[in-house]
């Protein structure tokens, strides 16, 4: 249904703000609520760096509109493992305490809690029956003083002191895969959980998200298709790997099968125009999964551009999203 037919089932129901909080999830995608959403305001004021002039305008401003007062470091100097340890070796040891996991998240609705797993079989992390995490019939803990055998064991270390945790907490969004199975926790996790300073440390993001038609069907769908992976480009400016499997109804399959690739490219655009930019940038490997098929959008790319080398670049972009549609179909289609 498009906008036109939207606004004119609204107009003509008898309780229009009931049509209208029906057809809002239909106007557009399931990550649409969370990306235009305001940051949400934070519980307590953020850690103060190491060295006061570290800090940036944003975090000086934070700690004072907090209205609180600022949480201060210590030196710590009683620790044998930081007096006696320089930087350099402290940051190795996070590293192999926090570093080195694949982590399952997910949660069963938008309101229930976000649920962690350490990955058990991180080595076949892309077998297509991949479900370490749901082997476990108990639920896993991370709460630092509960004994279970698969608490995460990450938050003791973290929560031991202050200076610890400024000096860690970075490794454990950078040194680790963060895979999500659903939206809601996916979203959650990087728009309410992680402070957005925070998002530029994750370096591999794997997620496995359901859309429930085609983004090209309104244009809010469009608009929120476009805004999610242009918060990919400027929001998560550290991905160093990102891995999206496209999980479709038979409606979006139908109407990708029978859409001509030049036509549908449009909507892969906004794919491709992150993928090449976070390559450049920074080396960033971007795949694209559908029904098991995976589509190296960058490799794709630069296949292109040697296939069309006096084209302009405008037009190796096309090209691309052109051959991309067409690999999509043919997944869709069983001739992946």
């Amino acid at each position: 249904m498009g906008d036109a037919a939207l606004k004119a089932w609204v107009q003509f129901n008898p309780s229009v703000q009931w049509a209208n909080k029906f057809v809002e999830p239909i106007r557009g995608l399931p990550f649409g609520t969370y990306l235009h959403a305001a940051p949400p305001k934070r519980q307590r004021t953020l850690t103060a760096p190491l060295d006061p002039i570290e800090a940036s305008f944003w975090d000086r401003f934070q700690v004072f509109s907090a209205g609180e007062a600022e949480q201060r470091t210590l030196d710590q100097r009683e620790s044998l493992f930081i007096s006696k340890l320089p930087i350099d070796v402290r940051m190795i040891v996070y590293d192999l305490v926090l570093g080195g996991m694949v982590f399952h998240l997910d949660a069963q609705n938008m309101h229930s809690r976000i649920l962690l797993y350490i990955c058990r079989q991180p080595d076949a992390i892309n077998d297509a029956n991949h479900q370490c995490h749901a082997l476990s019939s108990q639920r896993p803990s991370s709460a630092p003083r509960q004994e279970h055998q698969q608490a995460t064991g990450l938050l003791p270390l973290l929560v031991t002191c202050r200076r610890i945790y400024t000096e860690a907490i970075h490794t454990l969004y950078s040194a680790n895969t963060f895979e999500f199975s659903r939206n809601a926790a996916a979203m959650r996790f990087l728009k309410v959980m992680v402070p957005p300073q925070r998002l530029h440390s994750i370096r591999h993001f794997r997620w496995y998200f359901r859309i429930p038609h085609h983004p090209s069907l309104n244009s809010r769908s469009r608009r929120d298709w476009s805004d999610l992976f242009e918060f990919f480009t400027k929001e998560m400016t550290g991905l160093q790997s990102l891995y999206l499997v496209l999980q479709t109804n038979y409606p979006m399959q139908a109407r990708i099968r029978d859409t001509d690739d030049a036509e549908g490219a449009d909507w892969m655009k906004p794919v491709l125009l992150m993928a090449v930019e976070a390559s450049r940038t920074r080396g960033c490997r971007v795949e694209l999964v559908t029904e098991g098929v995976v589509h190296d959008l960058n490799q794709i790319f630069k296949e292109t551009a040697r296939g069309h080398t006096p084209a302009h670049a405008d037009e190796i972009l096309e090209l691309t999203c052109v051959h991309v549609h067409r690999r999509v179909r043919l997944s869709l289609s069983g001739e992946g």
